[in-house]
């Protein structure tokens, strides 16, 4: 999406949080257009690899739960990041943070993290999104801006809302991507 290099050059951020990676494509959009701008952001990405729901429910789905490429159960997806982000060579500028949105929020707050982008792009029910926008709205860096994808899917469109509304904050959009504004 054009959205990630137009944020990047926007807010010229230091630190990214992208929360919800899955095979890393909008991490390495995003170092890209951060290396275009010379900027020596870091992103750090946040996941469990793992799968959200809609990953489990329909196991012949070749673009959800085949995607996880599991081996004895287990997901090998994070593999598939990983060489994606070699291959595209931005292993000094993706950080892996191999846990659940909840608990990295916890750990980045306890450690003084501020960033000035987060993109919420993990979960798409609801209550899970809201309290991702909750959680990760505390390490907004001052200026920093909150974005996200999916705005098709009615559980992040319902917590999206919700969350502006709570906190007053005016929903833009940027192509194919909301983002968080302060109000006017």
């Amino acid at each position: 999406s054009p959205a990630f290099a137009e944020l990047i050059k926007a807010v010229r951020p230091a630190l990214v949080i992208e929360v919800g990676t899955w095979k890393g494509a909008s991490a390495v959009s995003m170092a890209d257009a951060a290396g275009r701008e010379g900027l020596s952001t870091t992103i750090v990405c946040v996941d469990t690899w793992l799968g959200a729901l809609e990953f489990r429910t329909d196991q012949a789905d070749a673009e959800r739960f085949q995607a996880l490429e599991c081996r004895h159960g287990f997901p090998q997806v994070y593999y598939r990041f990983l060489a994606n982000v070699c291959h595209r060579g931005h292993r000094d500028r993706i950080v892996p943070f191999p846990m659940d949105s909840a608990s990295a929020a916890l750990w980045f707050m306890s450690h003084g993290v501020k960033a000035g982008l987060i993109y919420v792009d993990a979960s798409h029910e609801e209550e899970a999104v809201y309290q991702d926008l909750v959680d990760y709205h505390q390490l907004l860096a001052p200026g920093g801006r909150m974005f996200g994808d999916d705005w098709d899917w009615a559980g992040v469109r319902a917590a999206v809302s919700m969350f502006a509304r709570n906190y007053k904050l005016a929903i833009t959009h940027c192509h194919d991507k909301w983002v968080l504004a302060p109000a006017i």
